[in-house]
């Protein structure tokens, strides 16, 4: 027979109990915060081109930490335009990438969605050797032309504006750093490129003439980079998606506000000087994201997009204009809320 138990030892058994049930708690809230911190970042691969449109809003997120806000780990892939991000983007090497407007066409035609507008720019550029004062002076001359980038697009753009055709010049096709090189070494007379490239061949050729710019054109065209996924991937993985652009819409606001700062953080982002960058930054039109929530609501970006395919379909890169929401999600976007 058991001896009987004294108020004593049940006291003690009580004490016991509850230190038991204590440290049961503090366990079970110890592994919930573990399981919580391991699933607390997801990888997700993201493709940028080294200057201030394609790197700033990089540099943003993880100097003030939306990344790790929104539950995600970047690893960073470098790409030198726009169609080589969207290839990588077809291998799965990246999940997301950004491109200038010049690779609209590739997401017009179904090899890409939109998730975010980034900004408008004014970076594109058609130069000339000095002593050049026309495209048409350019006839039966060699030109450096990265293909289906924004150069190119802007070249098109030149051409129908000054009724030429692209067999009325020798075009090259080169990749942007070969246009650069080839450029600075006279052995093309003209080249479609952007800044910051075209900064760097002026330390060679400081009198190149620069015939034409975004500008020349914007009553009728804007020229949007942003950011862009495989086809269908919002679809398959909408949260990665909705947190992407959740951090896409805290580093765009605070581009917009932090101008300067936006700028240091790019540069040292780039490993470049803060001035390199600040001449970079001048040639991008930035809006809130409130405004690219309204722009998209309003279908603007819409308008934007079809009146790029209508360009594109003039010049041969794709051969039917689509609606743009076939390829941009309005509504993807302002859903997501800012991380």
């Amino acid at each position: 027979m058991s001896a009987p138990i004294s108020r004593r030892n049940i006291l003690q058994l009580s004490l016991g109990t509850a230190a038991v049930s204590l440290l049961a708690a503090c366990g079970t809230k110890n592994d919930s915060s573990s399981a919580s911190a391991a699933k607390a970042t997801t990888e997700i691969k993201v493709g940028y081109i080294a200057d201030y449109n394609g790197a700033a809003l990089m540099a943003v997120s993880d100097q003030e930490g939306f990344w790790a806000k929104a539950g995600l780990k970047p690893k960073y892939i470098p790409f030198t335009n726009g169609p080589l991000a969207i290839q990588a983007l077809g291998t799965n090497n990246v999940d997301v990438a950004y491109i200038g407007s010049g690779a609209l066409w590739l997401p017009a035609s179904g090899k890409a969605e939109i998730w975010s507008v980034n900004s408008i720019s004014n970076a594109d550029r058609i130069i000339a050797q000095p002593g050049i004062k026309t495209l048409a002076d350019l006839k039966g001359k060699k030109l450096g032309v990265p293909t289906g980038t924004s150069g190119d697009q802007l070249l098109g753009l030149a051409l129908e504006k000054e009724g030429l055709q692209r067999s009325d010049f020798d075009i090259v096709s080169m990749d942007p750093s070969t246009a650069v090189s080839a450029f600075a070494a006279g052995q093309v007379d003209g080249a479609a490129l952007w800044y910051p490239l075209i900064d760097n061949i002026k330390k060679a050729k400081p009198d190149l003439v620069e015939l034409f710019s975004n500008e020349n054109f914007v009553e009728a065209f804007t020229f949007p980079s942003t950011f862009v996924a495989g086809p269908g991937r919002a679809a398959k993985d909408k949260e990665l998606a909705t947190n992407f652009i959740s951090v896409i819409k805290a580093a765009n606001d605070y581009r917009h506000e932090n101008q300067d700062k936006t700028i240091a953080a790019t540069a040292a982002f780039l490993k470049v000087k803060p001035e390199d960058m600040k001449a970079q930054a001048s040639v991008a039109k930035l809006f809130t994201s409130k405004e690219l929530e309204d722009f998209s609501t309003k279908g603007t970006i819409d308008t934007w997009l079809k009146a790029l395919e209508e360009q594109f379909k003039t010049g041969g890169k794709i051969t039917e204009v689509v609606d743009p929401k076939k390829f941009y999600n309005a509504e993807l976007y302002v859903n997501a809320k800012k991380a």
